[in-house]
């Protein structure tokens, strides 16, 4: 007797992020040029706390379980989503697949607008705002009080400021970047979880103006002592040693690098880019 078996495929539902001074609602352009291509598509937009304010001044764990909250407590994402994170949102997510629990809903796939994946620094060599729009005390801050608990449990953003002249501090505070890269400690768990997305989908800019480095989005930095030359993802130790699978993934071509040509606010408002590049990596049957 042959079995005629039916595959129903099904669209999975996506969750969204917005970055760092920014609230929700910045993400709605985006949710509608992505219901525009997939109409019957299901779109959890989350928040940090109150957003704007929070964004900026709420530890970064206390953001992370925000959006892990925001995605635990919706019954549509069961059976697994894809990622959609923006800017300092992406980071975020980035977390959450990491730290997942067997029982909270799977990463089916990865995506990130211009995110910080690899950490945010200049000030030294490199020329830029400490974090773009951010009050100058606040910036301040950071430049002086970078790995303290003051400004670790302050500012979202310290929870990811990777200074390369001070390398020993930032792992012996182990901030939280260096857990997730899995330098500070090594967490077996991080590893697995990060390798369960079929794709990690990276946009990026060398016209972004905001992420620095802009490389960042793709898991390139400033190599040690000095931010005036950024190593490729491929040249950095966390890559070459596999701390968390990043060396695993792209060896299976499931690293996708996008140069966009954007500058860091586009990503919120070009139709075009969202319809063009963005919706087919959305768009997935499972």
């Amino acid at each position: 007797m042959i079995l005629f078996l039916n595959i129903i495929t099904k669209q999975p539902p996506v969750v969204v992020m917005h970055g760092i001074m920014d609230t929700k609602e910045s993400m709605n352009n985006i949710i509608q040029y992505l219901k525009d291509i997939t109409p019957d598509l299901y779109v959890l937009n989350c928040e940090v706390g109150n957003g704007y304010m929070d964004s900026i001044f709420m530890d970064v764990y206390s953001a992370v379980k925000e959006v892990t909250n925001c995605i635990v407590n919706d019954p549509n994402l069961k059976d697994g989503f894809i990622i959609l994170g923006y800017s300092q949102g992406g980071y975020l997510l980035r977390s959450y697949l990491e730290n997942r629990t067997d029982s909270q809903p799977k990463v089916l796939r990865f995506i990130t607008l211009t995110s910080p994946l690899a950490g945010y620094f200049c000030g030294v060599k490199s020329a830029c705002a400490m974090i773009p729009g951010l009050p100058d005390f606040v910036n301040d801050l950071i430049a002086d009080f970078e790995y303290t608990d003051f400004v670790q449990n302050l500012i979202t953003g310290a929870g990811y400021w990777r200074n390369p002249y001070q390398l020993p501090a930032y792992l012996n505070y182990q901030t939280h970047l260096s857990l997730l890269d899995n330098q500070a400690v090594f967490n077996q768990q991080y590893k697995k979880n990060f390798l369960e997305p079929d794709k990690f989908i990276l946009f990026a800019s060398e016209n972004d103006g905001v992420i620095s480095p802009w490389q960042s989005a793709w898991f390139g930095f400033f190599e040690n002592e000095n931010d005036a030359v950024v190593q490729k993802m491929e040249e950095r130790d966390i890559y070459q040693e596999d701390l968390f699978g990043l060396k695993t993934l792209n060896e299976q071509g499931r690293i996708v690098r996008i140069r966009s040509g954007l500058d860091h606010f586009s990503y919120l408002k070009d139709e075009a880019f969202i319809k063009e590049q963005v919706a087919p990596w959305v768009k997935m049957d499972v």
